[in-house]
């Protein structure tokens, strides 16, 4: 039985970046206070969250009594029905479409406003724009609200960290959100379709038991924990690139592109902690867990065991990423993965293209751990490239 790791309260431990550290090396499952398990180890990790007895359903749950039955929050053949329901928005055919005829417009609009600019402020300011425009119109939300849907959605990322920050305002929020969706579906040109509505046929055609509003519901909490997934991890990504651990030109390179997002998924994995509930007595790597505990597994901690990457601090494309878990794994692995890769492979892309270079300017080396991790408390300069041609 591993001892107590820590005096520290368990929240205030889960709200440190990378919290994993301050546990005892050599072991992988640590008991706290108040019936809390931390695993840290790569395997150890990944055995938790594949584990059919630690689920992720728990009655007290905010986002589930905020959102109602969800496929965040449910488990066994409820979550495999609200997965169902999402699949037809997230295949590989429609993130083609998506690539084809979506990210483009919003990609471009994005890299145009950053060329030739300096800002302090790149995760409130730019990087939600991305994301938030692909989801609301997937929602069907007329993207002249994307900036009231984003400051809507936003404090809802709370509902999902450990500990949760619950408050009548995010239930507010969730309300108000999920009125704007009936009202921008009720508006909607005779003809027209939102993959919400596909949402709903597969529903029917399943025959799978689930209300208009409780498909509302999921809808929002998957796509709020997207676009709040990929607005952290932007971030990452433009910090990454302006650190200049290697030229920008090299990006232009599909693989290297490529290898690189792969590289700044496993240093930065935006969800750094996923936190699930033992339904009855388990045991991961041979430590008994019992039930009815909390089980935080640490994402970041697995995706920096030095067992698995050598060097695992070191940012280092091209190495070998089995292992590297930023989506998870198990029943509940992010069913978004290619939609997100393909967005930010798309972002790079056109980053490389338009600017000459991109330079991280001041760098208080700071790091958001909860409601999705990021890089903080610096300042990055896009150099536009054909001011340098001048």
């Amino acid at each position: 039985m591993p001892g107590v790791a820590t005096a520290e309260h368990p929240a205030d431990l889960l709200a440190r970046p990378y919290w994993y550290r301050h546990l005892p090396s050599g072991q992988d499952v640590h008991r706290l206070d108040n019936g809390l398990y931390a695993v840290t180890g790569n395997a150890a990790v990944q055995e938790a969250l594949a584990h059919p007895e630690i689920v992720a359903e728990h009655p007290l749950k905010a986002s589930a009594r905020a959102f109602g039955p969800n496929v965040l929050d449910a488990d066994g053949p409820n979550h495999r029905a609200f997965r169902a329901l999402l699949a037809p928005a997230l295949s590989a055919g429609r993130v083609a479409e998506y690539k084809r005829t979506l990210m483009p417009g919003l990609v471009d609009a994005l890299v145009e406003s950053l060329a030739g600019i300096e800002t302090d402020d790149f995760y409130d300011s730019f990087a939600h724009k991305i994301p938030y425009g692909i989801v609301c119109t997937i929602l069907g939300i007329d993207p002249s609200l994307e900036d009231r849907f984003h400051k809507l959605t936003r404090p809802l990322a709370r509902l999902l960290d450990y500990p949760t920050e619950e408050t009548e305002q995010t239930h507010a929020n969730v309300t108000e959100l999920l009125r704007l969706i009936e009202e921008q579906r009720a508006a909607t040109t005779v003809g027209e379709q939102s993959l919400l509505e596909t949402i709903e046929r597969t529903r029917d055609r399943k025959g799978i038991s689930l209300t208009d509003s409780e498909v509302r519901s999921t809808a929002l909490l998957f796509f709020l924990a997207g676009t709040e997934t990929s607005s952290a991890f932007i971030t990452s990504l433009v910090y990454c690139m302006g650190r200049g651990i290697f030229g920008l030109g090299e990006l232009a390179d599909e693989d290297v592109r490529d290898a690189f997002v792969e590289e700044v998924l496993r240093l930065y994995p935006p969800v750094q902690t996923i936190v699930r509930f033992a339904v009855e007595d388990v045991e991961i790597q041979g430590v008994r867990v019992p039930r009815h505990s909390a089980v935080a597994a640490s994402i970041a901690g697995a995706n920096r065991d030095p067992r698995v990457f050598e060097h695992p601090d070191r940012f280092q494309p091209g190495r070998s990423l089995k292992g590297s878990i930023p989506f998870a794994v198990g029943s509940h692995a992010c069913p978004g993965a290619l939609l997100a890769k393909t967005e930010f492979s798309l972002l790079v892309e056109k980053l490389v293209e338009r600017c000459s270079d991109i330079v991280i300017t001041r760098d208080r080396l700071g790091v958001e751990s909860q409601s999705f991790a990021h890089p903080t408390g610096f300042s990055v300069e896009f150099k536009n490239k054909q001011e340098k041609r001048m």
